[in-house]
């Protein structure tokens, strides 16, 4: 299942992808792509997305300090995705795709 795409373009936090958290297993690909050039992370939460404003974010494992485009899995449960990106002017995208049960 498509979640989403979002896209942040120089330094900040993105909108946020809302994951369904209840599907096992659990696991979204994900890839993000770099325009330009900036160093970002891929980020999860476990708090609703309703909540975003005060979240606790926590970078994904293999997404942190990434200034290239890249792709993996998150297999962790979360409620929420998005990008932050620490530095530069570049912009970010990723593309969230949810597998469940076959």
């Amino acid at each position: 299942m498509f979640l989403g795409s979002v896209s942040q373009t120089g330094a900040g936090r993105s909108a946020i992808i809302a994951t369904d958290h209840f599907q096992a297993p659990f696991n979204i690909g994900i890839a993000a792509k770099l325009s330009g050039a900036a160093t970002f992370s891929v980020e999860y939460s476990m708090d609703a997305p309703e909540n975003v404003a005060t979240a606790t974010w926590f970078a994904a494992t293999g997404f942190s300090g990434i200034s290239a485009n890249t792709g993996g899995a998150l297999v962790i449960p979360c409620r929420m995705i998005c990008i932050n990106v620490a530095s530069g002017a570049g912009t970010v995208t990723i593309d969230a795709i949810q597998a469940g049960p076959v």
